[in-house]
């Protein structure tokens, strides 16, 4: 599933939508500032990537915020867990 996917998911489930297109921002469809705290704390455990607050509120989109996730994801690649560490 594509990190756009997977934000469009979860803003379809927390704003309670059908369909969220790609383009239309987050506050337009019905988004406040309560449910953008619970749509970064999803989006962290579907992503493993964490998205400040801030940066939220400037992106806006779908799109926006899976490419700002995307390029947060290839700048701090996650390190492999071994087994002996867990």
């Amino acid at each position: 599933m594509s990190t756009q996917d997977q934000v469009a998911e979860v803003w379809r489930e927390l704003l309670e939508l059908d369909t969220v297109a790609v383009d239309r921002d987050f506050f337009e469809l019905g988004g406040h500032s309560m449910l953008a705290v619970q749509v970064l704390y999803r989006l962290t455990e579907v992503t493993g990537v964490e998205l400040a607050l801030e940066d939220f509120f400037e992106l806006g989109t779908v799109e926006e915020v899976a490419e700002e996730l995307d390029r947060l994801r290839a700048q701090n690649p996650a390190e492999p867990v071994f087994e002996g560490e867990l």
